[in-house]
């Protein structure tokens, strides 16, 4: 089995899985506490998920981690929204959490939902986890290991100075040296790594083609980002278009 991205979004199919990461419900309280207005947008992006899931013909949807925004613990709007999200999404489609470094309690506001540990799961031969923990010594047999937690995008600038965001999709190949300091044992051809952008769209990234970028996110957050080869890592926008290597950018 083969993964597929979904075209135009932050989202990719693995069989009958669809697979999302970083959806950070309840940022909106953030911004409001900044004194900035902004309506919650848990909605849209219900409507969003339901209309990805009935056009791939899903049966699960694997939420690679921080579902919610908090941490810690959750604000009145992640107490409301993300229950409430979920048990609709579950309507539709069997749910199923990978959970990130803002997902502590989640359990609790979910119980219902399938909760899998954050060292991560294989699916059809894919290794599947947030990216803020190592992943199960399987991840290495993998065909890849798909995470979240980074939120790669590339910074863009034209004539004029001005400079904006575009959410990416990163794949890139691991080094045995770094490696071998956790794992006893490695295979010899390792999988490659996957990182998937935020499906969420009111969070922050890390623009992987400016060196100027946050000091704490260069050269990726997590233990497996940090033991890629970042410097040959292919970037592709979320409609496809091949960008080529990030050094190159």
């Amino acid at each position: 089995m083969e993964l597929n991205f979904v075209t135009g979004e932050a989202a990719l199919a693995i069989g009958k899985a669809l697979v999302i990461a970083d959806l950070h419900i309840g940022a909106e309280h953030d911004y409001r506490a900044a004194g900035i207005t902004m309506p919650s947008r848990t909605g849209d992006a219900e409507k969003k998920l339901i209309g990805l899931v009935e056009t791939a013909k899903a049966k699960r949807l694997i939420i690679l981690g921080d579902v919610k925004h908090r941490v810690p613990g959750a604000s009145f709007q992640e107490e409301r929204e993300v229950p409430q999200l979920l048990s609709r999404l579950s309507h539709h489609v069997s749910v199923e959490v990978v959970p990130g470094n803002h997902d502590g309690g989640l359990e609790k506001l979910c119980p219902d939902i399938t909760m899998h540990p954050s060292e991560g799961i294989i699916v059809d031969g894919f290794c599947l986890t947030h990216g803020h923990a190592w992943p199960d010594a399987e991840a290495m047999d993998a065909k890849a290991v798909i995470i979240g937690h980074n939120h790669p995008q590339i910074e863009f600038r034209d004539k004029l100075g001005h400079r904006w965001r575009e959410r990416v999709w990163i794949r890139t190949s691991l080094k045995k040296k770094p490696l071998s300091s956790h794992y006893k044992k490695l295979p010899k051809k390792l999988p490659d790594l996957i990182l998937m952008p935020a499906f969420g769209t009111l969070v922050g990234g890390w623009a992987v083609n400016n060196p100027r970028d946050d000091g704490r996110l260069v050269g990726g957050l997590g233990p497996l980002t940090r033991c890629a080869d970042m410097k040959k890592a292919l970037a592709y926008m979320l409609d496809g278009t091949f960008l080529g290597e990030i050094s190159k950018i």
